[in-house]
This record gives C-alpha cells, structure tokens and sequence, in this order.
C-alpha cells in the first residue's frame, strides 16, 4: 500500500473519532454535518432566515414557536412544519440578528432570553435532528438531552461550543425522538441555535461500521481530488 493511501486511511480514522460515534446503544451522534447528511439526507432544515429582526438586532417574543404560531419573531406560515421551539421553565424567546454583539453568529439564531431557561426543540415527526449549537457569549459545554415521544430520556451529551458554534447531529435507529433540550453550561448561557436539521431519514438507518466506511471514503475522495489539481 502507497504512503499517501495509508495516510488516507489514518485520516479517515481520525474523522470518525470526531464526527460518528455510537454514544448511546439506540442513537449515533455527530459532530461532522457532512457525515450527518451521508447519514441522515434529504431532511427539513430551518435556518430562521424568514425571521423578524435586522441585521446586529434583537426581537423578542413568547413561545411556543412554530409554524402555526403568529409572534413577534415569525409571520406565521414561515417557520418550517414539524417542530416547536420552546423556552424552559420560561416562555420568552429571542431572534438575534446576523452579528449580534459577542454572539458569534453570522446568520440569524435563535434562544432563551433569559439565562435561567433552556432550549427544547419538540418534534412532530423525526428520528434524526442536527444543528449548529452555540453556548453564549463565553466559549463554554453545551448539554444536550435527548428523548422520546414519551418523554424519555434517551441520552444526553457535553459537548464544547466556541464563540461561533459547532455542530450536532443525533440518529436514532430505535424509534422516534420526540424533544431535544438545549442547555449551557457557561457563566452566561445562551442556547441559541441554527441551521436545524430535522426529520425521518430512512429506516435503514446505517450501522456504526457502516459510517466508518464512509468516513474514510469521504477522506479518500477528498485526498484524491486534492491531488489531482
């Protein structure tokens, strides 16, 4: 074997240490969302886009969120179907503008206004949700917690957050998940959230070897391409 296709091979290794891992016997975490979507393709994504608030600005509004809910956040209709954004054990919620002030965030997000309360994203219909995770104003660990329709508790995972996010991807091959509770661990928490991912990917949901095999033939790929140009 070549040295640059064993390199590939400890590459691709790599990226399943940190992008795939069998954390729970009926659910599969990420934290690649290019590995998610192999995963998990084709699912609803809200990107808060359609959202009422300028650029740098706040808008604060009353939970639930969804896309039957008139707020002072959503016109109703523009949330995508599917899921409710809630605040815990409070009910106002803000939408934060793209560049707000020591967020990080480049792109509308939204999150608790108080820093007491927590973030759940409840879903109607989903064995897979992924999303970019971002703790507050302080790079900090963001606890995720997730469970079933039932309400459940399926696992629930630490995961460190800097200044701009990081992304998180649950698969569930044992069921529906049913809520995803977002909470920071920082002096000044914040929860907010992007790009969320959400729906039922295929019930053929792939073995932990199987993501293994397409982490390392997406390095693969990629190191080809590379070293073509």
């Amino acid at each position: 074997m070549s040295t640059q296709r064993l390199a590939t091979l400890f590459v691709g290794a790599a990226l399943l240490g940190t992008a795939a891992v069998p954390a729970h016997a009926a659910l599969i975490t990420f934290s690649d969302r290019e590995l998610f979507n192999v995963a998990a393709p084709g699912l609803t994504v809200e990107t808060f886009e359609t959202g009422l608030v300028n650029a740098a600005g706040i808008t604060v509004c009353n939970g639930p969120l969804s896309s039957n809910a008139t707020s002072a956040c959503f016109a109703p209709g523009t949330l995508a179907p599917g899921i409710t954004y809630t605040a815990s054990p409070g009910s106002s919620i803000v939408l934060l503008g793209a560049g707000f002030p020591s967020a990080g965030n480049t792109s509308r997000v939204l999150g608790p206004n108080a820093f007491a309360d927590s973030l759940n994203l409840t879903f109607t219909s989903a064995n897979a949700a992924g999303l970019d995770v971002f703790a507050g104003p302080l790079v900090g660990n963001v606890l995720l917690s997730v469970f079933n329709p039932a309400n459940v508790l399926l696992g629930s995972f630490t995961i460190l957050a800097p200044l701009g996010g990081t992304f998180f991807g649950v698969l569930s091959d044992a069921g529906p998940l049913g809520r995803l509770n977002i909470s920071s661990q920082t002096a000044q928490p914040g929860e907010l959230v992007d790009n969320v991912a959400f729906g039922t990917a295929s019930s053929n949901v792939p073995e932990p070897a199987s993501i293994v095999l397409i982490s390392i033939g997406l390095s693969a790929g990629l190191a080809v391409s590379r070293g073509r140009r």
